[in-house]
């Protein structure tokens, strides 16, 4: 009988343990599907940026050309 209270607690600990590494597994996978969705909308604003900074050039090359 007096193993059964340390047996009840070691059960107690392996469960935590499993719940705590459940959690990390979950964020952990969360924050890389967050991580994901942020550099392909960091490579849209890049692109956008890039085309504005082209379409910048011209404006200014073509307004030097005829003023």
């Amino acid at each position: 009988m007096k193993n059964q209270p340390s047996t009840k607690t070691s059960n107690q600990n392996d469960d935590y343990v499993k719940r705590s590494q459940a959690e990390m597994q979950r964020r952990f996978v969360d924050l890389q599907f967050k991580r994901s969705e942020l550099e392909k909308q960091l490579k849209i604003v890049n692109e956008v940026l890039f085309a504005l900074g082209r379409e910048m050039e011209q404006y200014f090359s073509y307004d030097h050309l005829y003023k």
